[in-house]
């Protein structure tokens, strides 16, 4: 990653003010060529200072896309922007996605960071960015997904109108929920009780490669009427 994507970044995500006139010449060229890609001005860019969150998933996905190094990225991310990228990159690839859904029962409140729905999937993702994380931590948080796949399933009768609005879920036709892990470290593609946990890095070729084996897969199918 050179200077000036680094710049752009820590403007974006870390509120670090930027003086264009002290940068140098290249860095303030190439911040200017990048910015200009999605439609910026270096000027205006750099004077804004709250950026919504669609426009940094724009952001950040472009530069996955050019082939900007995930991990050099993610460096200045929290777990809000990661979960901003995971969101971003769903609705490339043909997704309908809801962020941050929240339910209840009659005792617990309950969170899915990400869902994203192409027939006949609908992914529960929870988007996990721990910097070391151990092998008990994600055995843990799939079995926490799992249980609020089963309580979503239980709830849909209340949920169904919000979500089929939100998500454009088709009536009368099954769909299958799976919950999943996705963790920005770079690690193979691990499963605990049936429920992958993927790293970023391999997600595009899970989802490429998810008809072959989904039915290995924990999932819940459900009858939308």
């Amino acid at each position: 990653m050179d200077d000036s994507i680094a710049i752009i970044l820590n403007h974006l995500f870390n509120h670090k003010k930027v003086d264009v006139a002290n940068i140098s010449s290249l860095d303030k060229d190439r911040c200017k060529a990048k910015l200009a890609s999605w439609d910026y001005s270096a000027k205006e860019f750099f004077e804004k200072s709250d950026f919504a969150e669609e426009e940094k998933g724009k952001i950040l996905l472009s530069l996955l896309l050019d082939g900007i190094n995930a991990k050099s990225i993610f460096e200045f991310l929290d777990w809000k922007g990661f979960e901003i990228v995971i969101s971003s990159l769903f609705d490339e690839l043909g997704y309908s996605v809801l962020s941050n859904f929240r339910f209840k029962d009659e005792f617990t409140r309950y969170e899915i960071d990400v869902l994203a729905y192409a027939y006949p999937y609908l992914f529960l993702i929870d988007c996990k960015y721990y910097r070391h994380p151990s092998p008990s931590i994600m055995k843990d948080a799939a079995i926490k997904q799992k249980e609020r796949t089963e309580v979503i399933f239980e709830m849909f009768p209340i949920l169904s109108e919000e979500l089929i609005k939100k998500l454009a879920l088709p009536l009368k036709r099954e769909l299958r929920l799976y919950p999943v892990i996705i963790s920005w470290k770079d690690h193979n593609i691990q499963y605990s009780s049936g429920i992958p946990i993927i790293p970023f890095n391999h997600l595009s070729g899970f989802l490429k490669e998810i008809d072959e084996f989904r039915d290995g897969l924990f999932n819940i199918p459900l009858l939308l009427k």
